[in-house]
């Protein structure tokens, strides 16, 4: 396993050197909530449910859950430790209702991750959470790179009543994230460790050389066509004859049965992950310091595929008398991901990419030349091996630091605190990019040579992001007699960005190996770029809080947020909110009537105005510029300024009106807790395109016109409890769902094709039309009844036996979309969406004594999407080969198959259809651990307080009704592989110590 050379920096070594200096001195133990780390840590599913007194943190302050009126889900610590998991966003995936975490990669260090909260916000774009980390606004980055281990507990604010005092950043939910602080008492040191294998899932197979070969003859065949091989081409394959000169050309003729993925991946590869933690501190100071590191393989054997990751922490509170605190929050992370260079095609996705590559290349076509040398022909050839191995890098190294000092003056008046929040985030980032030139040969003669990144190019790219937060916050609590209960909280708030970036780059190096960017003598070689964005956000907000006697309960927030990305007249909105609740369980009547079943029952509702600024660019409000080299004049062209787009004057926030009707309760002495939510958001100022002449030949700005629908529906309930002294169990399951319409959106989006529509009015985004299908034309007699296939497939031609077949819906003679519109669709029928629906999540922990079993499953209970060409399409086009799976086709003895007989180009067998969007709902055992904690006799010679060893595993199995594509592709990831890394199945082993 390669190790990152990097020096976590002088952050880290100071880290360390306060780890040494403090492990001596007797302070406090350092978690505020216990963790997995503890000895309670299993045992905890065995203890009294969490008391009403139960403090939820929520937007600029905390809450006492039984008070609580407002949608807020919370996510312990104890769901993110001792996962062998890159990212903190893959571990909450299912931990709470109404929270969608999508992943469309496995690529180490980014997994493609998406999260949303409560579905769809806007049509502008995805609207994501706002994140919050220990009082101050951060970024999405940070959060995902975040070290598991230092976090106590996230809450997820979901309706508009927790989020409406974030305003015009709001509307896509808040994710408050809280970390560890130390507390008083002796101090502790705990270190972790944890070594993972991971095993690539879902790796479609290849045919063997001779199937391939085959099979597209099959397919030339029924196409009409003449047959791509020969019968001395399929002797020399059977015979395994690899290397053919061709003395009419002297190159070769390959018939190599190349095995591309075992050349180019790992079956196995390594994830590890270490950390340290000190906590302690007295009456005066408390802290907690850590120091974690991760480090990832990646899946590609050959050229450079790894990501490292160190996190340090320091928190500090420090009381300095009776009235004045200070706490201290910094963090660094840095991150180093070497990947292996793609030529520009990408590793992933579409185009030529490393994965497309490796499943479209013929068989017969090897890496190698008899003498060694790359091979390449014309067509379909796989030059990914030698681009992986020799031809450059992909370099990118990215550091964090994140800092905020609060000063908190309390006692002001009786009741009466004073806040003071500063916070202060960088990420300087640089990428490096180098592109080798290779040779390849096609034959054993110096004229068969053909170069690949010809020139050579090098590019450096320097990225630096600033973020600085100012909070002014007074803070009032008045208790009165008779159970009169306020409180009150205003706040100022300034928030500024600066994002910046510098690139420099130079082709036809003279050297290529080493580049450096003075390593060429052409100026004509060199480019360079720069550009910067930046915004300023001020900010008034209020919460006003009053309950009688903790029964009657009622909430208001106010926000007015002021934007330098909008005009002078439009930069100021206004974001109100309320929310009301009834504990009944306070009343006095209420135990006469529940006994000892019910102990809680609190029915809430919410009403708020929340922001989004998703569609809304920097500068949208002026015109812009341009430059342009289109322009020929004299001997050659010329560089000129150009508008490029008209001035957006009456741009505004988009305003999401938000209602939320809600129940807690508990039973048993509350070892049964749940609740229930349903909720509907109105966009009714969403941004849309200004419709303008198209000869206006500039972009046009956008407008407030469009409306959009969102409603759902969320559910959770846990229950905890003992068996006897020695056994506990918890069980927690939550499901939620979210559907949404489009109502407005200016009159323009009313075509319909086949296939997905973004945007139709009165319909779900992403709405999936496509033709009804009833299986295949089994004889000539159907083929002669079949109606017109002539504007199906905008082209002449008749569909054949072995062919898919169409319903004509509208039952005139052909199969066509009708004018493509809602009123006139022709054969085209609505087949749902592809949004997520009915996503799930449940967790079991068992602890008996010293052992302890957990596991957690997370799917979606209905999805509909269509698989990535290459997996549905063989032969669709000439370099989309068969795979193992897809010889499930039509034949007369075979009437029922997966697949339409082979055909090449027979793109009439794929247009979208009921055929083809299928089924994506699926479960997945997320998590599962099996622990032993070592007795304290075994440890009583040691100087160890605890001692803990497990096995976790994650991604182990995946249950679905994928049908024929099972296996080959994951029902997070459509595409497959071949539109992206692989997801990884992971077991690792690991050790938690106590000192």
């Amino acid at each position: 396993m390669r190790i990152h050379p990097m020096v976590p920096s002088n952050y880290l070594k100071v880290a360390i050197a306060f780890f040494l200096s403090t492990s001596g001195v007797h302070m406090a133990v350092a978690q505020q909530t216990p963790n997995r780390k503890e000895s309670a840590k299993k045992s905890d599913t065995t203890t009294k449910s969490k008391t009403i007194d139960e403090v939820v943190v929520v937007g600029y302050g905390k809450q006492k859950k039984t008070n609580l009126t407002t949608a807020v889900s919370t996510i312990d610590s104890k769901m993110l430790e001792d996962r062998p998991s890159p990212t903190v966003a893959n571990m909450i995936q299912g931990a709470a209702p109404g929270l969608t975490v999508t992943r469309t990669s496995g690529k180490v260090g980014g997994q493609g991750l998406n999260l949303q909260i409560r579905g769809v916000t806007s049509a502008s774009g995805n609207v994501s959470p706002l994140y919050v980390i220990d009082g101050v606004v951060s970024s999405e980055s940070t959060f995902v790179s975040l070290n598991p281990d230092d976090i106590d507990n996230i809450s997820v604010l979901k309706d508009g009543g927790a989020t409406a005092i974030y305003g015009a950043q709001s509307a896509g939910g808040v994710i408050v994230v809280t970390t560890k602080r130390g507390k008083s008492g002796k101090a502790r040191i705990s270190f972790s460790s944890n070594t993972g294998f991971q095993k690539p899932m879902n790796l479609p197979k290849r045919l063997t050389l001779i199937e391939e070969m085959e099979y597209m003859n099959l397919a030339r065949k029924n196409a009409g066509l003449a047959p791509e091989y020969k019968d001395d081409d399929l002797d020399y394959a059977r015979r395994g004859i690899e290397f053919v000169l061709d003395p009419t050309n002297n190159l070769w003729r390959t018939y190599n049965q190349q095995d591309f993925i075992k050349a180019t991946l790992r079956d196995v590869y390594t994830l590890t992950n270490n950390n340290i933690q000190i906590s302690g501190g007295n009456e005066k100071v408390t802290y907690m310091a850590s120091i974690g590191n991760m480090q990832q393989n990646g899946i590609f054997k050959v050229g450079e595929d790894l990501f490292s990751r160190w996190n340090a922490r320091i928190n500090v509170s420090a009381k300095v008398n009776d009235y004045l605190k200070f706490d201290i929050s910094s963090a660094y992370t840095s991150q180093a991901t070497d990947n292996p260079q793609d030529g520009g095609n990408g590793l992933e996705g579409g185009g030529n990419s490393i994965f497309r590559q490796m499943y479209n290349s013929r068989l017969r076509f090897p890496i190698f030349n008899p003498d060694g040398s790359y091979y390449i022909s014309g067509t379909s050839s796989y030059f990914g091996y030698a681009l992986l191995k020799d031809g450059g890098f992909n370099r990118d190294r990215k550091e964090n630091f994140f800092n905020n000092i609060t000063a908190t003056i309390t006692n002001l008046a009786k009741g009466l605190d004073f806040k003071l929040v500063y916070g202060r985030e960088t990420t300087d980032q640089e990428n490096k990019n180098f592109r080798r030139t290779l040779s390849y040969y096609a034959g054993p003669t110096a004229n068969s040579i053909k170069k690949l990144n010809d020139p050579n190019n090098y590019s450096v790219t320097n990225y630096k992001t600033v973020t600085e937060n100012f909070q002014g916050m007074v803070d009032y609590d008045l208790k009165l007699q008779g159970g009169h209960n306020f409180h009150l909280l205003g706040g100022y708030q300034l928030q500024k960005y600066r994002y910046s970036y510098l690139q420099g780059s130079t082709k036809n190096l003279f050297v290529n190996d080493n580049p450096s960017l003075g390593f060429t003598s052409d100026a004509a070689n060199k480019s360079n770029a720069e550009g910067v964005n930046s915004d300023i956000m001020q900010s008034y907000f209020g919460r006003f809080n009053y309950n009688y006697k903790e029964k009657y309960l009622f909430e208001a927030t106010i926000r007015s947020d002021e934007s330098s990305r909008l005009t002078d007249g439009d930069r100021i909105k206004i974001f109100p909110s309320f929310s009301l609740g009834w504990n009944i369980a306070k009343e006095s009547w209420f135990d006469k009537i529940s006994g000892n079943i019910l102990n809680e029952f609190k029915p809430r509702v919410s009403w708020a105005k929340v922001g989004s600024n998703v569609g809304i660019g920097y500068y949208d409000y002026i015109s812009q510029l341009s430059t342009g080299t289109s322009l020929v004049l004299g001997n050659g062209r010329q560089t000129y300024v150009y508008q490029n787009s008209l001035p957006a004057l009456l741009l505004g926030w988009e305003t999401v009106e938000t209602r939320n009707l809600g129940v807690d309760f508990s039973l048993f002495n509350r070892k049964l807790t749940g609740s229930f939510d349903y909720y509907n958001k109105y966009n009714n100022n969403m941004l849309v395109p200004v419709s303008l002449p198209a000869t206006i030949g500039i972009s046009t700005p956008k407008q407030n016109a469009g409306r959009l629908k969102v409603w759902g529906w969320e559910a959770t309930v846990s229950y905890k409890d003992k068996i006897g002294k020695d056994f506990g169990y918890s069980i927690t399951a939550n499901v939620s769902d979210s559907q949404n319409k489009l109502l407005w959106y200016g009159g323009t989006s009313n075509s319909i094709n086949a296939g997905v529509n973004s945007l139709v009015e009165g319909y779900a985004l992403n709405s999936v039309w496509g033709y009804k299908t009833d299986g295949y034309f089994q004889n000539q007699g159907d083929v002669d009844k079949a109606p017109s296939y002539k504007k199906l497939l905008n082209k002449a031609g008749v569909p054949g036996i072995g062919d898919v077949r169409y319903v004509d819906i509208d039952g005139n003679g052909e199969i066509s979309p009708g004018k493509g519109t809602v009123s006139d669709h022709g054969d085209l029928v609505y087949l749902g969406d592809t949004n997520p629906r009915y996503q799930f999540g449940f967790n079991v922990a068992l602890n008996y004594k010293n052992v302890d079993f957990s596991f957690f499953i997370q799917g979606i209970a209905k999805r509909r999407f269509k698989p990535g060409n290459e997996l549905m399409q063989p032969a669709i086009q000439p370099w989309n080969l068969p795979m193992t799976f897809q010889m499930d086709y039509w034949t007369p003895d075979n009437p029922n198959a997966a697949f339409p007989r082979p055909y090449l180009s027979g793109d009439h067998n794929y247009v979208n259809s009921d055929k083809w969007f299928i089924n994506g709902a699926y479960a997945r055992l997320k998590n599962v651990q099996l622990g032993y904690s070592l007795s304290k006799e075994a440890l009583k010679n040691m100087p160890i307080s605890r001692m803990r060893i497990y096995i976790s595993g994650e991604d182990l199995l995946t249950f679905s009704k994928l049908g024929v594509f099972k296996g080959t592709i994951d029902p997070e990831q459509p595409q497959g592989v071949v539109g992206g890394y692989p997801f990884a199945q992971t077991v690792s082993l690991g050790v938690n110590i106590d000192f």
